[in-house]
């Protein structure tokens, strides 16, 4: 019989883990309560893809949620991205190098999409637009399209951080619904939510706050006390 070892040389848990676990639980918390409220809970016979995938975790995420492996996809658009996603993921998820401007799926194909930070990556409208229109093409009649992206605060948080400034991301404006009106064409928004900000976890001192205090933050986001950097947009296609 096999012996169960316990390696006590694991690292602690360090604070800046807990900082980025407690992100991934917000973002994840508002999958599952869009998809409860829509009623799109038949996970097991769901298609979902995510364009411009980072590391696929959101992908893993909705495996882990009873999505088949293969049933997941995602594209993203250097090699290195693509190699990673499938080091760290099932063998049976689909990863391919490609372009979310040029989708690589049948038309009406998806039942979810998820755009995380993807949207953020454009400043011309009409480019906006174009992505909108693949991910309608691609995306079933009933289909949901999950947006965790910046917001207008985001400039408030990171102006003076010379590298996120450099990378010309975009926020969109909550308060004028700018990426409500630019999708909505296509796409009728059922819910906005302020999800999180990374410098709200970094107490005085620049280090990230203790583990005690994250159930308060997580309570003042929701309540929307809390001013954030980044939101979660709930669409369904129209």
């Amino acid at each position: 019989m096999s012996t169960f070892n316990y390696n006590d040389d694991i690292p602690q848990l360090s604070k800046v883990d807990i900082s980025r676990h407690f992100n991934r639980h917000r973002v994840t918390k508002y999958f599952i309560d869009a998809l409860v409220k829509l009623g799109k809970t038949d996970l097991k016979n769901y298609k979902v893809l995510e364009p411009g995938c980072g590391g696929g975790d959101k992908l893993r995420f909705f495996a882990e949620m009873n999505v088949p492996p293969e049933n997941c996809y995602g594209i993203e658009m250097s090699e290195s991205g693509v190699d990673r996603c499938k080091r760290l993921s099932p063998a049976a998820m689909n990863f391919q190098v490609g372009d979310a401007m040029n989708m690589p799926f049948e038309e009406n194909f998806f039942d979810i999409v998820v755009c995380s930070g993807l949207f953020g990556c454009f400043q011309d409208d009409n480019d906006v637009k174009r992505l909108s229109a693949q991910i309608d093409k691609v995306l079933k009649q009933d289909g949901v399209l999950l947006v965790p992206d910046l917001n207008h605060n985001y400039v408030d948080f990171y102006g003076q951080n010379e590298a996120v400034m450099a990378k010309n991301l975009r926020g969109y404006n909550t308060e004028t619904k700018e990426l409500e009106n630019l999708l909505a064409d296509r796409f009728r928004v059922i819910k906005q939510q302020p999800i999180f900000v990374v410098d709200v976890l970094l107490g005085g001192d620049g280090n990230p706050i203790d583990i005690e205090n994250y159930p308060l933050v997580d309570y003042q986001i929701d309540q929307g006390v809390m001013k954030c950097s980044y939101s979660f947009w709930t669409f369904v296609k129209v």
